[in-house]
């Protein structure tokens, strides 16, 4: 394991860049800063992002926080094995990376992908999460038209990746600055072919109403009510399956991170501030 200093965000404190090899064969880049006694919040980042996708939140985030961000396995800057994107794959390699950091507990905060892994990771290990946060989330993708039209796609995609894709496949509702629009798209056109198509298939066979009622952990559903993928119903079924949940709207597409990220860090610090 080592740790190089790789940014600092104004009002956020320096970040370090870290790398693990874990028993699961990947080894994963991670971001990190501080060293706080309140639990670290481990932020998930969605499909084909990176740890940076959560720059604006980071920024706007009480530097007093320790945070933990790391790139999923096949992103950013993270091994890219061929195989082994399913839900339970993630979780694995956060647990795995959890016990390397010596983190007992954390505040989980997962945007879309990074949401369905959370959710799957607080059932599954409930004395590891404090609190949970679930951006842009529902409890199922298998019967979404919108998703399910991209597949073909998907499955055509072959090495470089056109950026004219990652372009229209990363454009927000709302716009965003030029220069963090690079940024995400820069760490889009690291994720080869072949990781656009087995993370793809992985989120699709994604059913997790059954699992709902094992999440113990206080709940906060972030949601934007221009979302073109998620609608209210799906968190109305959050809503009913997880039992100490709440939601609050925002004024966004599927990326309230990027297009409102002070107004999101505002209330992920009431939220997670709670006692």
């Amino acid at each position: 394991m080592s740790s190089r200093k790789i940014c600092a965000l104004p009002g956020a404190g320096e970040f370090y860049s870290g790398r693990m090899g874990l028993e699961s064969g990947v080894t994963i880049h991670y971001a990190h800063r501080g060293h706080g006694i309140e639990p670290p919040v481990v932020f998930l980042h969605g499909y084909v992002d990176s740890w940076r996708s959560f720059a604006g939140v980071l920024e706007a985030l009480s530097a007093t926080r320790r945070v933990v961000a790391p790139d999923l396995r096949g992103h950013g800057d993270s091994d890219k094995p061929e195989c082994c994107y399913a839900m339970e794959d993630h979780a694995r390699d956060l647990l795995l990376l959890m016990d390397g950091l010596g983190i007992d507990k954390a505040d989980l905060v997962g945007h879309s992908m990074g949401s369905f892994i959370a959710q799957f990771f607080a059932a599954r290990f409930p004395s590891r999460v404090g609190r949970l946060v679930l951006v842009s989330s529902a409890a199922s993708l298998a019967h979404k038209s919108a998703v399910l039209d991209l597949k073909p796609h998907i499955d055509a995609l072959q090495d470089p990746v056109p950026k004219s894709f990652a372009v229209d496949f990363q454009t927000p509702s709302n716009p965003v600055p030029a220069g963090f629009m690079e940024m995400i798209l820069s760490e889009t056109m690291k994720v080869p072919a072949h990781v656009w198509r087995s993370a793809f298939s992985e989120l699709l066979r994604v059913n997790h109403e059954p699992i709902l009622g094992e999440i113990s952990a206080p709940t906060l559903l972030l949601w934007g009510n221009q979302d073109g993928m998620f609608v209210r119903q799906d968190q109305e079924v959050l809503l009913s399956g997880i039992a100490d949940s709440r939601l609050e709207e925002f004024e966004t597409g599927h990326c309230p991170h990027w297009e409102k990220p002070e107004e999101t860090s505002r209330v992920l610090e009431g939220f997670l501030g709670r006692k």
